[in-house]
């Protein structure tokens, strides 16, 4: 028997490596800066693929090595840098974060936007509609993310609720929509591999609702409308529920 030609077979990095490599990659990028609250496990999980057991253990890593702090009840964050290396907030600059603002106004719009959708199905017509596919068109690009790819994401939720024909439920949805500006314009402009799918996921989204109104089918755009708030939400780091 002749000898056997034998390579060694690299091992293939564990999965929960990759993503804590992934994430630390981020972290030292400055796409995640301290104080920077991380995207939910759901949200980890289907952007690597894996399963959320393997995302915790890729967590705890991070974890154990300083990069991240978990916050009781509230969420996983990056780290407070040093205070000779934190920069200054310019002065009064917005909180996006602290206690459950930012989660209590996603569990709004779930209810309120959904509503909405269900609304715009059964009113739907030609101009409505396309009031809402120019923005949805609005938010393809090329290269990278503009300022007007924010607008055109707000400017579909603000035509949904317009759409309606419920003028008390579109104050409601705009007066709620306004002050997440500045956090979906963060959201929007992180690059890398962990984020850079965001606004097409969005997009994405949007898309299936467009289909649900155009088949007038209040039920589906109510539910997709919450699921599509639930998923934004997990992007920027939120667990919420639609019922």
């Amino acid at each position: 028997m002749s000898e056997m030609n034998v390579q060694p077979v690299s091992r293939r990095p564990h999965l929960a490596e990759h993503i804590a490599r992934s994430l630390s990659d981020e972290i030292a990028s400055g796409r995640l800066r301290p104080g920077d609250r991380l995207p939910t496990e759901q949200f980890l999980s289907q952007n690597f693929g894996v399963s959320r057991n393997v995302v915790r253990e890729g967590i705890a890593t991070l974890r154990a090595q300083g990069l991240i702090q978990s916050r009781q009840g509230v969420g996983v964050f990056v780290a407070a840098a040093p205070a000779a290396e934190r920069a200054p907030l310019p002065e009064n600059a917005p909180l996006l974060d602290g206690d459950n603002t930012i989660r209590n106004m996603f569990e709004v719009r779930a209810i309120l936007e959904s509503q909405a959708a269900a609304l715009t199905a059964t009113h739907m017509t030609p101009r409505k509609l396309k009031t809402i596919q120019d923005a949805v068109l609005r938010m393809q690009y090329e290269g990278e993310p503009t300022l007007d790819t924010v607008n055109a994401d707000l400017d579909f939720h603000r035509a949904v609720a317009a759409a309606s024909g419920n003028d008390y439920l579109e104050t409601m949805i705009r007066t709620v929509l306004e002050p997440m500006r500045a956090l979906i314009t963060m959201n929007f402009a992180r690059r890398g591999p962990v984020f850079s799918n965001i606004p097409h996921a969005a997009r994405g989204e949007h898309e299936e609702l467009v289909q649900a109104f155009i088949d007038r089918d209040a039920g589906a755009a109510r539910q997709i409308m919450g699921q599509h708030i639930v998923s934004a939400a997990s992007r920027f780091g939120y667990e919420i529920r639609f019922f």
